[in-house]
């Protein structure tokens, strides 16, 4: 009798093993083996040996050299930071809120600062304050502090805006790695938004004015229904820097961020379950990879449509790949490979386990990736282009367009999001031609 049960028992064992192993196998597209700890994320298919060169790895151990004082942004065409309708002062908001939206801009004062940071200033650090009793000195302002080798984003109030980017832009084939760690930017802790003394991770007073309200009314919305931050955005204009949340909105081509959302109806946002084979409605700490389509001009109020990579294939609109865990690490990269963008993100997820989620989109691939020639000369062939007028016209796509590429990460939103996060280092590859 020993000698039968034992085999038995050990194939008990192996089938067990067996089901475990498939059913983690079901639960995520390409989990890494990342060694004896698993600690350690890798981003998927490691730029080493794969035509790319490091030109940049910066990991944050000097100090941010931040200037003392504040620059106040004078809006309109004489400020650095004009680009178009959606500007903070832009023609769209005056022209859908009329004297309550003037008024509502009037009685705060704008400022900035920027500087560079890293090896011969490759990047750039772009902060907001807002000087709320309008006497020249902001009372909040966002920031970033160099601690232990990681570049801690402080965002204090939900007016603060601080982004670090590239100062240059980019060329036509790069890769952006970015390790973030330590994020906390609202969601749910135990089933619960409302944790030590927060909602969301704002104090509940807080109020996204003066951009955002809407076609009904321009009273300005409450802003704890969402609170969030940027891993890792290309932008398809000259200077990124923090803006109000509809003009960042209007102006992304891929992006990977989370933004913990609720409200009276439940969560806009569904997250995959690959256990379940199905999106479920969830809108704490999400991680989204997402291709902005340039085949509509999309909603003016939240920007163009977009399309979401999740371990189920592809989705339209708010259907995001998984959710990030508390106190853990993930890589996230971006690569133009000159037909199009790749995107990965890894680490220890909700749903996934310890995996990469990795996928890429070719410019063209219908949906057309929003603004994506660098040179109008890409464009090779007929793109959506239509004419809104919103105070001015605007046009989304005009022929003889080009639209630079730049990376940033952080929070680049001045009337939403209130936390902290920490990015451990970020690096930029280029070709290898040798």
């Amino acid at each position: 009798m020993r000698s039968a049960t034992r085999p038995l028992a050990a194939l008990a064992v192996t089938l067990a093993a067996l089901a475990v192993t498939l059913a983690a196998c079901s639960r995520a597209p390409a989990r890494d083996t990342l060694g004896a700890t698993g600690d350690a994320p890798k981003p998927a298919a490691s730029a080493a040996g794969r035509g790319w060169r490091l030109v940049h790895h910066e990991t944050f151990d000097a100090p941010f050299q931040e200037p003392a004082a504040w620059t106040e942004d004078p809006y309109g065409d004489a400020s650095p930071y004009h680009v178009d309708v959606f500007d903070d002062d832009g023609a769209f908001f005056a022209a859908r809120g009329g004297e309550a939206f003037r008024e509502g801009l009037r009685r705060f004062r704008s400022f900035r600062k920027s500087f560079t940071y890293g090896e011969g200033g490759w990047l750039t650090v772009e902060l907001y304050g807002r000087d709320s009793d309008r006497d020249g000195v902001p009372e909040t302002g966002g920031r970033f502090e160099a601690a232990s080798g990681k570049a801690r984003l402080v965002s204090t109030r939900h007016y603060d805006g601080a982004i670090l980017r590239s100062t240059a832009p980019l060329p036509a084939r790069y890769r952006v790695e970015v390790t973030v760690s330590n994020i906390d930017f609202g969601g749910q802790r135990e089933g619960s938004w409302t944790h030590g003394g927060k909602i969301n991770g704002y104090d509940g007073d807080e109020v996204a004015d003066p951009w955002r309200f809407t076609d009904r009314s321009a009273k300005p919305l409450s802003a704890t229904f969402g609170n969030g931050v940027y891993f890792l955005c290309i932008t398809d204009y000259a200077r990124p820097a923090p803006h109000n949340n509809v003009f960042i909105h209007h102006h992304r081509k891929v992006v990977m961020d989370t933004d913990s959302n609720f409200g009276d109806d439940g969560p806009w946002s569904e997250i995959w379950n690959p256990v379940t084979g199905r999106a479920e409605p969830d809108g704490s700490r999400y991680v989204s990879m997402i291709w902005l389509r340039g085949d509509a001009f999309g909603s003016p109020w939240t920007g163009n449509g977009f399309t979401s990579y999740t371990a189920g294939g592809w989705k339209d609109g708010p259907v995001f790949v998984d959710k990030y865990l508390d106190k853990e690490t993930y890589v996230f990269t971006v690569e133009r490979d000159g037909d199009g963008y790749a995107m990965s993100a890894a680490g220890r997820f909700h749903h996934g386990g310890l995996t990469t989620y990795a996928a890429r989109r070719g410019f063209r691939e219908p949906p057309v990736t929003w603004h994506f020639n660098q040179r109008p000369d890409e464009l090779a062939g007929q793109v959506h282009n239509e004419t809104v007028d919103f105070g001015e016209p605007f046009e989304t796509w005009p022929a003889g367009s080009a639209y630079p590429d730049h990376f940033f990460f952080g929070d680049p939103h001045i009337n939403y999001y209130e936390g902290t996060a920490e990015f451990d280092d970020v690096k930029l590859y280029l070709p290898d031609e040798g």
